[in-house]
Parts: structure tokens; C-alpha cells; sequence
């Protein structure tokens, strides 16, 4: 009799038990959660009736769906392209793309899957545009380029609610040979340019030469230092050294003089048109007596 009187209430703790876990989970399934940096489409029985904010949401179960829809900036590799350029050189192009949505609900409805889409159309529009341009240029302007790539594939993508942050070029290779050719081209380069660089120094040099020369043939007393001054560099060297002093207007014994005077190391070469290279200091005239010149 008392275990008649109680089944009804067990009964009722399971049957009551039952429907809390019941609602519990049902609860769970309608509380959803939307992170801050996310954007979720709400669909009533297959069709669009709105978006959902950042934080908790309800959704009823069986009735509504909810597509989140990720609103941050994506970088993606485009895989290695082979390009033929305009001037007919193939070459392998490595590239990086930045995107992000901003409309989620023309990503979500007008396009299947937008992010292979989009890397698809960027590989299309990175040939296309390789294709019309020449190795020179695409070596040489890779930022115009890649801007040029981006330009065509936000124009295609905007339909989809994707914004192309940017496109950069990473890598470009080239066949073994053509690698060669451009080496010796920058080497042919470079002598160029040291030839040029070495023909205007000397051209400034002889300029400065010229000035030299200009300057001291207006000044005498310039000249006449210039020469002590060489013959002074020359006065501690063991070997003998010809060095010719004679000068327009200079008289021939006060040139020797000077020679005298500098040392044994210097070897004075006075000689006239008509007369032979004095050998000896009489015969340059050093501590002899004055000769008169006998008139005709």
C-alpha cells in the first residue's frame, strides 16, 4: 500500500527532471552568441529577416538560422602564377591579398563562397595584367602593378560586398637564363657608369690644372714658391734628378746657383740651343769670375 502511494510521485520528479533538461537545452539552442567581430544574417524559415549585434541573441530552433559573417581584414596567398609577359619572357609570380567584407549580406546571398571566388579572380586579373606588361616594367614597378591588379579585382568584387585592402607581389622569378642575361646587363651598367664617373673627375681635374696653371703664370712670385718648393721635396731622395730650371727672363747663373745651393741630389740641366749640358761648376759659371761679352 505504501509503495502504491509513492510511484506517483517518483513518476512525477522523472517526468519533471525530463522537461527541465528539455527546456535547458532548448534555451541553449535559442541563446546564441555573437562575437564583436562578427556580423549574423538571420534567416526565418529560409528567408532574410535581418542581422544580429555583437552579444546574445534568441533564435528559435527548428525556425530560424543564423549565418555569421567574419568582418575583419584576411590575408590570403595566391598561389604561384606563371605569367608570359609582353615581350614574350615567362615568368612566376607569388602574390598576397588583402580583403574584407562590408556588406555581409551581398557576401552571403550573391556569392557562393566569396573567398575562393575573390582569389580566383585575382589570379585571372594578375595574368591579364603581367601579360601586357614587359619584364622591365614589371621588375622595375611592382607597386604600380599590383595597384593596377587591385584597381580591376575591386571593380569585379564590389558586386559581392568585398573590399580589396591590397595586392603586393612577393616573388618574381625568372628561367635560369634570363637571370644571366640581367646580371651581365647590371655589370655592363656599372662599368658604364664608372667610366662616366672617372671621365668627369678627370674633366674637373684638368679644369682645376687649367686654373692652376692660370694662377700661376699671372704670378711670378707663386711660380718661383712652386719651384722651391718641388725642389725641396726633392732634396731628400738618394738617386739624382734632372730638373731644369730655367725660366723665361731667368739668367742661367742664378738658375745653377739655386741647384748649388739645393745639394749634390739635384743635377741642374742649363743647356742652350747651341751649347752642350755643362759638366762641371766652371763651366756653369759657379765661383768664376764674370766674363765680358765681346761685342761684334
Amino acid at each position: 500500500m505504501l509503495t502504491s502511494l509513492r510511484m506517483p510521485e517518483v513518476v512525477l520528479t522523472v517526468v519533471g527532471l525530463s522537461v527541465f533538461f528539455v527546456l535547458l537545452i532548448l534555451a541553449g539552442r535559442c541563446v546564441r552568441q555573437i562575437n564583436q567581430w562578427e556580423t549574423a544574417l538571420k534567416f526565418t524559415l529560409g528567408k532574410f529577416s535581418g542581422t544580429l549585434e555583437p552579444g546574445l541573441n534568441l533564435v528559435i530552433p527548428g525556425f530560424q538560422n543564423i549565418v555569421k559573417v567574419d568582418m575583419r581584414v584576411r590575408n590570403r596567398d595566391l598561389t604561384q602564377q606563371a605569367v608570359i609577359t609582353a615581350d614574350n619572357v615567362t615568368a612566376w609570380i607569388d602574390a598576397i591579398i588583402y580583403y574584407k567584407v562590408v556588406d555581409p549580406q551581398k557576401a552571403t546571398l550573391n556569392v557562393e563562397n566569396y573567398e575562393t571566388a575573390i582569389r580566383d579572380r585575382a589570379k585571372v586579373v594578375l595574368r591579364d595584367v603581367a601579360g601586357e606588361t614587359k619584364l622591365d616594367e614589371l621588375l622595375a614597378h611592382r607597386e604600380e602593378i599590383a595597384a593596377k591588379v587591385r584597381a580591376a579585382v575591386e571593380e569585379f568584387v564590389a558586386k559581392w560586398g568585398i573590399h580589396v585592402e591590397t595586392i603586393a607581389l612577393q616573388d618574381i622569378q625568372l628561367p635560369a637564363q634570363m637571370q644571366e642575361v640581367i646580371a651581365k646587363k647590371a655589370i655592363a651598367e656599372r662599368d658604364r657608369q664608372y667610366v662616366v664617373i672617372k671621365s668627369q673627375a678627370d674633366l674637373e681635374s684638368a679644369k682645376n690644372f687649367a686654373e692652376a696653371a692660370r694662377i700661376l703664370f699671372e704670378s711670378p712670385g707663386a711660380m718661383e714658391l712652386r719651384r722651391l718648393e718641388a725642389l725641396q721635396n726633392l732634396s731628400g731622395a738618394t738617386s739624382k734628378v734632372i730638373f731644369d730650371l730655367a725660366r723665361p727672363g731667368g739668367s742661367e747663373v742664378h738658375a745653377a746657383a739655386m741647384a748649388a745651393a739645393m745639394g749634390e741630389h739635384v743635377r741642374v740641366d742649363t743647356k742652350k740651343k747651341e751649347s752642350a749640358e755643362p759638366e762641371s761648376d766652371q763651366e756653369l759659371g759657379i765661383g768664376a769670375p764674370p766674363r765680358t761679352l765681346r761685342q761684334r
